[in-house]
């Protein structure tokens, strides 16, 4: 039996669905188009010298060339060229930030016919490889007590770097796995929030009315999260398709809402109650379907991104303790969903042209996450900073690939040397229940105040299945050169 596909990647929406989807990217693409022209108007009208000089307004940005040598034979990956820009303008208690990026994504393969260069909130694969997205844009309105947001926001809820518990609020940008800083992987929400603050407490309330997914890298590309690797090994000639998943309504019950209630004082402590999607990516099983082509295989691995909502309630704290600052957070989420592992999907041991349906691979249970950090500096020009956390999966059942306690140890040094001329750092992650681990060094030159170069040395390993097992061809070196100002 040959199975017939359609080569595109976008699900087919019921009727008053359809309008929905174009309409909000038209009006991030509007968004983003807007503040460009404001930004290159004040440039113009006022002059480089006065914006800098004015004390309302401060523009600043990056820009970085980026080269890949691949160490291993993966999918392949251009040089890219990133750019990033903010613009903080305030006034008499009003406040309008912007940051936006842009440039060329060397990561990306193959992009679609009909692609545009802006990213937006319906894709869960994007193909930009010339790209324009709005990080965040709002406007603020400060009052005695009370500052109001309204536009796309970016949030910082919890303590713990790399995987902090709580912050649940933005999804996660994941085409390049753990190579960009946490802030570069949020993706900026349409939210409105309100934040209160007193003498002792402070008080902040959001609410996402739209539901915005995820990105993942598609899986012909370097960092696809997908676990095709496993699935296809050994097959050559072969396309592997990316299907969109159908989105959740974007209604109101779809939204998300978060309340973080904080307490100032020698140990800062804060609770934290989250409700709406859980921006961990999981997948969703349908039928394996293989056609044979001109070209080889056309393969549709059967499973899509897939979306649950969660509740969840958290601590966090941090308090300094003479050379040591000290933070830990902790939350228990209600119906967190799991994969199971990859040996019960039902994949055939031997592919053939066809369609095999495979099995559900869903499974949602309670989870406790939980962690502790420690920063120490062991002189003027070095701080260690140690890490802990775990999750523990209540009523685990035996065919998920997670164990039911999931451990995760970082350990980070950054060094500077010849007066911060010189920036090194160092970063060893490891996954004890499979001994998956990541190893990251850098070396940085500060030539000037606004150019800098350097090299990024990137080596993973594990399972297949493992959280850095799945990008162990991945092992790298890449080279910098970034201008700021």
């Amino acid at each position: 039996m040959v199975a017939v596909f359609c080569r595109s990647t976008q699900p087919t929406l019921p009727p008053e669905d359809y309008s929905t989807i174009p309409a909000i990217a038209g009006i991030q693409a509007l968004f983003c188009c807007a503040l460009q022209f404001i930004i290159f108007a004040l440039c113009t009208l006022i002059g480089e010298g006065a914006i800098y000089a004015s004390d309302s307004l401060t523009v600043s940005g990056r820009v970085t060339l980026r080269g890949v040598y691949a160490l291993e034979e993966s999918a392949g990956e251009d040089p890219s060229l990133l750019s990033k820009m903010s613009l903080d303008w305030r006034q008499s208690g009003w406040r309008l930030y912007s940051w936006i990026e842009g440039g060329w994504d060397g990561t990306v393969r193959g992009p679609r016919e009909d692609h545009t260069i802006f990213k937006n909130f319906s894709d869960v694969y994007q193909d930009n490889r010339i790209f324009f997205e709005c990080k965040e844009l709002f406007l603020e309105r400060s009052f005695s007590v009370i500052d109001l947001r309204i536009g796309l926001q970016r949030f910082s809820w919890g303590r713990l770097n790399e995987y902090p518990v709580n912050d649940l609020l933005n999804p996660w940008d994941y085409t390049q796995f753990l190579l960009k800083p946490i802030e570069d992987r949020k993706i900026g929400v349409p939210s409105i929030s309100a934040a209160v603050t007193g003498t002792d407490w402070s008080y902040q309330l959001v609410w996402v009315p739209i539901f915005v997914p995820y990105r993942l890298a598609k899986p012909n590309e370097r960092w696809s999260l997908t676990p095709t690797g496993s699935i296809l090994s050994g097959v050559s000639d072969a396309e592997v398709l990316a299907a969109e998943p159908d989105l959740p309504a974007r209604t109101i019950g779809n939204g998300s809402v978060g309340l973080r209630i904080q307490k100032q004082g020698d140990i800062e402590w804060a609770f934290n109650l989250f409700h709406g999607y859980d921006p961990r990516p999981v997948f969703k099983t349908t039928a394996l379907n293989i056609a044979h082509t001109w070209k080889g295989l056309l393969i549709d691995p059967g499973f899509i991104p897939s979306f649950h909502q969660i509740t969840s309630l958290g601590i966090d704290g941090a308090a300094v303790r003479g050379d040591w600052s000290l933070r830990g957070e902790a939350a228990y989420a209600f119906g967190r969903a799991f994969d199971n592992s990859l040996e019960f999907w039902g994949y055939p041991s031997t592919l053939i042209a066809g369609i095999t349906p495979l099995n559900p691979v869903e499974i949602e249970r309670d989870t406790i996450d939980y962690g502790f950090a420690a920063d120490y500096r062991l002189f003027e020009d070095a701080l260690l900073t140690l890490q802990a956390q775990q999750t523990a999966i209540l009523n685990r059942p035996s065919t998920l690939y997670d164990r039911q306690f999931e451990t995760m140890l970082w350990a980070n040094l950054n060094v500077g040397w010849m007066n911060q001329k010189i920036q090194t750092s160092l970063n060893l992650a490891f996954n004890p229940e499979h001994c998956a681990s990541m190893l990251r060094a850098s070396a940085y030159y500060i030539f000037t105040d606004s150019w800098k170069a350097g090299v990024i040395g990137v080596l993973l390993d594990g399972p297949p299945q493992s959280i850095f097992g799945r990008y162990s061809k991945n092992d790298q070196i890449v080279m910098e050169l970034v201008y700021s100002w």
